[in-house]
């Protein structure tokens, strides 16, 4: 009896065999896309957080030499008369205000909000506006309690989604020296709010509330909240108005503005942060 031995495969385990492998290819495949998915959204994270800080750190840097004069001695009228200058409209003393909008779709100069403006003198021939540009060509400033008639006026807002500042150095009276510089600080910023810390005639060294319109109230302190994106598609089942909530409650922001973020929404990433830094130079 001859015997017959098996080479290859039966098609049965031929079959087996496929189905098995197709099985572990789709784990692993699976595996893959979660790790990728996981990756994506942390670095998405952590792209917001350093934005955030980045721009806060800015924020911060540059509130903290509003009103900043020289001579200390002198009447805060005296070192900011009131000026015009693009979007910054000062009134006499006033070194923090928002800025208005001054576009083509808002002809009649309403006060819409496009950021704010601050002005300072510089404290030094070496000191350096927001974008790292010079802020002086006045040489010999560098010693205590010498005038200037140079003021620093600076812009922040936000357009599109990135964070920009504006830089212009002036006269007391608003007239440019120099041209103005503007440039990108960082982009992921979908939303930009202030408030302002304000205190009373009777008592101006103590917060009494916060408010977007400070009008003639002295201005203690800057609340000030972003709103940032980063990844389209990268939420699966959480929608705009749950992404969106802690921007509506930190910020009070209305239909329209609610509105507005739903309707750009793609699915985004969103993150919150929020700061606050109490104005120096104070001093009447």
């Amino acid at each position: 009896m001859n015997n017959v031995h098996q080479r290859g495969l039966s098609l049965v385990e031929l079959l087996v065999a496929l189905a098995i492998s197709s099985f572990l290819i789709l784990g692993v495949t699976q595996l893959y896309i979660d790790n990728k998915r996981s990756y994506v959204f942390q670095q998405s994270q952590s792209q917001n957080s350093e934005t955030a800080r980045y721009a806060l750190l800015i924020l911060q840097q540059e509130l903290a030499k509003t009103g900043y004069r020289r001579r200390p001695d002198e009447a805060f009228e005296g070192a900011f008369p009131a000026s015009n200058v693009g979007e910054c409209d000062f009134a006499p003393g006033t070194t923090l205000i928002t800025a208005k909008d001054y576009s083509a779709t808002n002809s009649n100069k309403q006060n819409a909000e496009a950021g704010i403006c601050l002005r300072y003198q510089p404290r030094s021939e070496h000191d350096l506006d927001c974008l790292g540009n010079a802020v002086t060509n006045t040489t010999g400033i560098d010693k205590p309690y010498t005038s200037t008639s140079e003021i620093v006026v600076q812009r922040f807002y936000v357009a599109g989604d990135t964070f920009r500042c504006e830089s212009r150095r002036t006269d007391k009276d608003g007239t440019a020296k120099g041209n103005t510089s503007s440039a990108e600080l960082t982009s992921g910023l979908t939303a930009l709010k202030y408030e302002f810390g304000v205190g009373t005639a009777a008592d101006n060294r103590a917060i009494t509330n916060y408010t977007g319109d400070p009008t003639d109230k002295p201005i203690l302190a800057v609340r000030y909240t972003v709103l940032l994106e980063s990844g389209a598609n990268l939420r699966e089942s959480v929608g705009a108005d749950d992404a969106l909530a802690e921007w509506q409650t930190l910020t009070n922001a209305d239909a329209a503005e609610m509105a507005s973020l739903k309707t750009a929404d793609e699915r985004q990433l969103y993150q919150v942060f929020q700061n606050m830094i109490a104005l120096r130079n104070l001093l009447p």
